[in-house]
């Protein structure tokens, strides 16, 4: 489908320049110095450009164009496109900015552009990008001067594209292309992400995104990309002045930060935080060496092996245990003084034969081995980097300082070995290539029970008591309760229920009861009727429930605009906008990513702290009940606001639901 964009035969550069600081002419020129096949020129003001022929139009040309790169006003563009498309061209690559990202003008001009692409069947990437390189031609305005390797880069920003391949070209990666996204007006992430998982030359592909294009096509499609190849994401717009800069950068609509998280870890992507990580990553994805989340540490410097040790456990990997057999020979033939453990700590005088001996006796070991070396006088960098070349393929990942690390570093990543300054960075990556799941494919068929259709038809928002009755039309368990608008029922109904109660006003519209000073707790048989008469000044109608004690959990739904409906977990109660540790998911969620989502919001761990037995399957359940819900009734926002839990169960004691 992008063969003539990837494959030309012939590329014309549109807007091509006599002037050596225009884009147009820089461009041009990596084209003439890393591409085969013909190229034209194209400026109606010039006749020779660069040793090379220039043509008025593509028109004039006549000789078929594959491809063709615009480097043009923005008022030209659509008649230029008008021009190739009969001429046709049917690949593009628009450089051009100051589109929708830019003002109302770009975007009518940028629809236009789409409309006459899809008229001549041209597929175009842009506008507002830095282009392109693949392994036949560079036409990009980078001078980036980077070896051929098996990584693809791909970024919706000029500026994070060209620090990609300066970082590429400093540290040797080899790139199989990198791609810089634009606006995405047509070609999109999902064409080019399929493209490269079916590309022999990449190994892995490494994306910054700002925006989604399509979030059910994402979701749809992108499990099939990675299963095929490691796709990791870097996000930018994490703060809300972040989304607004992406407005204005891309005229992307940046989406929750976090349900991309959710949205990458569900189809099998890998999600990273920083660029550091983006980078660090690399090294080990375009590696042959094998990564496990068991890691053993081989270090020199017995401080940093501690270091080392924390930052595992602090990413949840795992030392090994050494086997006693490797142990004993270890021992053998270490100095009395090294430590044959895990970290296998060779000792501030081991020098690079000591390095080897150990490299050898542990290179069978079915993990990750780490080797740390810290420049000293007995031993350097760049001996122990020479001596890891012979165990390529083992498993083995270094981390080289002092004095030499940068030749150190450079002889390892030559050699497409894992290299790292610092042994944080190195578990890290570890981490993120460990922590990859399998994808999965969101099924959203809208089913709703038709007792719970009939509640909520019409409403753009449910009373208390409508919302406990779809709790419990799903399976939400919630406590004891009666809705009463007399003392009279309020007597009968708590003789029912039980003590102690919690009264509440029940309002038509929801809202943050507390805040209104209206929820009073802990009531009473002899305190039911002040606070009834306290709470009916307030509102005609008094919500009863039973008191419960248990932890407080929060689960919430959205009807995200670019991913649908998701469901979110973390702590609860007045906790839940101050302790931001939550973690979403998309809908509908099964039990099992429900329990992924309890410990990464840490919600696991609050409920089975100090022995407590309290219901974790409950809440498991709750989760997937509540995810179908958002499903079936296309709720715009939900919050169970405490989700009580404790031996019993989970219950939700305050429910808000707008459509």
């Amino acid at each position: 489908m992008l063969e003539e964009l990837f494959y030309p035969k012939s590329i014309a550069i549109v807007g091509a320049s006599k002037n050596r600081e225009k884009i147009g002419n820089i461009i041009l020129r990596n084209i003439i110095s890393t591409y085969t096949g013909k190229i034209y020129p194209v400026n109606n003001r010039s006749d020779v450009i660069e040793g090379l022929k220039c043509y008025k139009s593509v028109s004039d040309i006549n000789e078929p164009v594959d491809l063709v790169i615009f480097s043009i006003p923005r008022e030209e563009i659509v008649q230029a496109m008008e021009e190739a498309g009969k001429a046709g061209v049917k690949a593009a690559v628009v450089i051009t900015a100051g589109f929708r990202e830019r003002d109302e003008e770009g975007a009518r001009i940028e629809k236009e552009m789409v409309k006459t692409a899809s008229n001549y069947s041209m597929r175009f990437l842009g506008p507002n990008t830095m282009g392109i390189m693949t392994p036949t031609f560079n036409a990009t305005f980078t001078f980036a001067d980077v070896k051929q390797g098996n990584i693809a880069l791909v970024a919706q920003s000029g500026g994070m594209g060209a620090y990609m391949l300066n970082w590429a070209q400093r540290t040797r990666t080899g790139l199989s292309y990198f791609i810089g996204l634009g606006n995405q007006a047509d070609i999109n992430e999902i064409d080019i992400f399929k493209f490269l998982a079916n590309d022999p030359q990449t190994k892995a592909i490494f994306s910054y995104m700002e925006g989604i294009s399509n979030g059910d096509r994402f979701l749809s499609e992108m499990p099939e990309i990675t299963v095929k190849k490691p796709v990791v994401f870097l996000k930018g717009g994490a703060s809300a002045a972040g989304e607004q800069a992406i407005r204005t950068h891309t005229g992307s609509l940046a989406g929750s930060y976090e349900l991309f998280r959710s949205a990458v870890r569900t189809v099998g992507g890998i999600f990273v935080e920083n660029l550091t990580d983006l980078l660090n990553l690399a090294k080990v994805l375009s590696s042959e060496e094998q990564i496990k989340k068991d890691v053993l540490i081989i270090t020199n410097s017995g401080g940093h092996g501690v270091l080392t040790v924390d930052e595992i456990d602090r990413n949840k990997l795992s030392l090994i245990k050494m086997p006693p057999k490797v142990q004993s020979t270890l021992a053998m033939v270490l100095p009395p003084h090294a430590s044959p453990r895990n970290p296998l700590d060779l000792g501030g005088d081991a020098n690079v034969e000591r390095y080897i001996t150990a490299l050898k006796i542990v290179q069978g070991l079915d993990c990750t081995k780490l080797v740390l070396v810290q420049s000293l006088a007995t031993v350097s960098c760049l001996e122990v980097a020479k001596a890891l070349l012979n165990f390529k393929g083992k498993g083995f990942v270094g981390v080289v300082m002092g004095l030499g690390e940068d030749a150190a570093a450079r002889t390892l990543d030559s050699a497409n070995v894992p290299s790292f300054r610092f042994p944080e960075d190195a578990v890290r990556a570890i981490k993120y290539y460990t922590d990859k799941r399998e994808p999965m494919q969101k099924i959203r068929v809208a089913e709703p029970i038709m007792e719970a259709k009939e509640l909520v038809e019409g409403k753009s928002a449910l009373k208390d008591y409508e919302a406990f009755k779809l709790m419990e039309i799903y399976g939400v368990r919630v406590p004891p309760w009666a809705v009463v608008s007399s003392l009279d029922e309020a007597r009968t109904a708590s003789e029912r229920i039980g003590f102690p109660l919690v009264m509440k006003v029940s309002l038509d519209e929801p809202a943050h009861k507390t805040e209104l000073g209206g929820v009073v707790t802990n009531v009473e048989k002899e305190d039911l009727d002040n606070v009834f008469n306290q709470l009916s000044s307030k509102s005609k109608r008094i919500l009863l429930q039973k008191q419960l004690s248990g932890a407080e959990v929060f689960v919430g739904g959205i009807n995200d605009a670019t991913f649908g409906p998701s469901v979110v977990v973390g702590m609860g109660g007045v906790y839940v906008e101050v302790i931001k540790s939550v973690s979403y998911g998309l809908s509908p969620v099964a039990e099992q990513e429900a329990l992924q989502m309890l410990k990464e919001s840490r919600v696991y761990d609050m409920l089975t702290a100090r022995k407590r037995n309290y219901n974790i399957n409950a809440v498991l359940r709750t989760l997937s009940r509540v995810s179908r819900l958002l499903v079936d009734l296309k709720v715009k926002e939900m919050d169970i606001n405490p989700l009580m839990v404790n031996e019993e169960g989970a219950f939700a004691v305050d429910v808000r639901i707008v459509f």
